[in-house]
């Protein structure tokens, strides 16, 4: 038989299989069960997709809640103990063993028979190391000069005395100018208010 009219063979079987089993789950299982043996002779390998679907034994599709169970059993990874003798002294030392997924168990509800599929095993989790701070590049050198010298609190003190003196005077004598400005247009009106000075008593005089 040759690559395609197997494929097609495979094929119908499956999807005749498969319209069968709620009407009649006894024939969809021997149809099944002649694609796994027409499988079998043409050296072609049941996926694990197909493994959990079909019983590989009596050819019965596997449904859930409907007689077939499924149970997931976790394998630890056992460790052994290797003793060595080095220097007289005695010890031990643990060897891991490679780690295992977990492996889905599932029972056929026709026939009993349980089917083993193992999951790859998860990755590990990384730790992640408190990286160390590099060392960062120099900073520029330090200036050595000397720091600015500072003038003394006593020299400072005349020079702010004789500044304050000096605004005091120059604002006394603003005030004073204000005052006689003041003072010569107050009698600059009174005189033009009084005409050329003149009273009735010089007109008598006269």
């Amino acid at each position: 038989m040759s690559s395609d009219d197997l494929s097609a063979a495979l094929k119908f079987l499956s999807d005749a299989g498969h319209l069968l089993a709620s009407a009649s789950p006894e024939i969809s299982a021997s149809i099944m069960s002649h694609r796994n043996s027409l499988m079998f002779e043409n050296e072609l390998a049941q996926p694990d997709t197909e493994r959990q679907r079909v019983c590989g034994c009596c050819g019965y599709i596997m449904i859930l809640g409907h007689g077939s169970s499924l149970d997931m059993r976790h394998e630890k990874a056992a460790k052994t103990k290797l003793r060595s003798l080095a220097g007289g002294k005695r010890k031990e030392a643990r060897v891991q063993e490679p780690r295992f997924g977990p492996t889905k168990v599932l029972t056929c509800g026709h026939c009993g028979r349980l089917t083993e599929v193992k999951l790859p095993a998860p990755r590990r989790i990384a730790r992640r190391t408190a990286r160390t701070p590099k060392a960062g590049k120099p900073g520029p050198p330090l200036s050595t000069s000397a720091p600015p010298q500072l003038q003394p609190v006593q020299d400072i003190a005349p020079s702010l005395k004789s500044n304050a003196n000096a605004n005091s005077k120059k604002r006394a004598k603003t005030r004073k100018a204000g005052l006689q400005a003041l003072l010569d247009q107050a009698s600059s009106s009174r005189n033009s208010k009084l005409g050329l000075g003149l009273s009735l008593a010089d007109f008598m005089e006269k």
